[in-house]
């Protein structure tokens, strides 16, 4: 899609707001972590199972791996969207201060 395409369907945000704001990840690491482990473990215990009671304790893992990674990834983008509607606050107030008339100076 070209830039013209997405200002259209309101994709992007307005050109003085580009590169304002913190772009760091709000994914909770340990959880990754953990989910990511959760999931090696899985695969492992599904193919050393060769389709015995192990295969099935490792279907029941991935399918926990697969709740714990939409939930981990859910609460990030919930947690990124909250900072998100801060800073636009805090740039737009910042914005409002600038297009102000400049206060006249005090007399003597």
């Amino acid at each position: 899609m070209s830039l013209r395409d997405l200002r259209r369907l309101g994709v992007l945000l307005p050109h003085e707001e580009w590169g304002a704001y913190d772009l760091r990840t709000t994914v909770n690491k340990p959880a990754m972590i953990a989910a990511g482990t959760l999931a090696v473990l899985a695969m492992v215990c599904m193919y050393a199972g060769d389709g015995g009671v192990l295969t099935f304790v490792g279907i029941g893992m991935f399918l926990a791996f697969m709740a714990l990674i939409t939930r981990v990834s859910l609460l990030a983008v919930e947690a990124q969207a909250e900072r998100f509607r801060e800073q636009r606050e805090e740039i737009r107030e910042e914005l409002a201060g600038e297009d102000a008339p400049a206060p006249p100076p005090e007399s003597p």
